[in-house]
């Protein structure tokens, strides 16, 4: 990870953890604790692991981590972090937190996890079958939301679709499941969720379909391509 001028790669390190543990790993610069000064940031971008905008009235600094960063992360989740921080514990349970919620969807003991861990030793590579029907359930759902996205919109890209008009053309799709596929494409940078900013647009369908990121709600579903 690279250095700034006042950062550490010890402290972008906690940065990034504390944005993995927020949900879709994105929230607003002054909602993460540490927070990032421009330092930290420019090393983060500069090392291909977030991105950054200013979205919202008030130009707020958006952070996101990207695909790269994820994949960074896997790969250094043992790696040091400042020993004063007193940001360390929350992001702790924030983690901790994460790790109960996967581990009741799956049905996972905490001692699968922590316990000894034996490499698989029948000899196969690759991905797992339920993974793989993970993605190809993500890939079929993913083309219903671009199929509603281009219906909702008159078959027209970088244009905005309203979430209660999406929501309303895959009504026979669970919510939760939709909401998972919406928040990967927006990690995947496939597409973006926006607030509507104009609070006099905003309606009550407009309130019960938003998605919320970090307590702030999502209403539009923008596709670039």
């Amino acid at each position: 990870m690279g250095k700034g001028n006042r950062s550490t790669p010890e402290k972008q390190t906690l940065i990034l953890w504390a944005l993995l543990a927020r949900d879709n790993a994105a929230c607003f610069q002054n909602e993460l604790k540490p927070e990032p000064d421009k330092a930290d940031r420019g090393a983060l971008e500069k090392a291909g692991l977030i991105k950054c905008e200013r979205r919202g009235r008030y130009r707020r600094i958006w952070i996101e981590v990207t695909e790269r960063g994820w994949a960074w992360a896997t790969d250094h989740l043992n790696n040091d972090l400042p020993t004063g921080s007193p940001a360390g514990s929350s992001i702790l349970q924030a983690w901790l937190t994460r790790l109960k919620a996967y581990m009741q969807a799956r049905n996972v003991a905490l001692a699968e996890v922590l316990g000894p861990q034996r490499a698989r030793n029948d000899g196969s590579e690759g991905i797992a079958v339920g993974d793989a029907t993970q993605t190809s359930d993500y890939d079929s759902l993913r083309a219903r939301i671009r199929q509603a996205y281009f219906a909702v919109t008159g078959d027209r890209i970088n244009t905005r679709a309203r979430l209660c008009d999406i929501r309303e053309k895959l009504n026979d799709i669970d919510r939760a499941a939709l909401d998972d596929a919406l928040k990967r494409m927006q990690r995947e940078q496939q597409a973006s969720l926006y607030p509507l900013d104009n609070k006099s647009e905003i309606t009550d369908a407009d309130r019960n379909a938003a998605i919320y990121f970090g307590g702030e709600p999502r209403h539009i579903l923008w596709i670039e391509r």
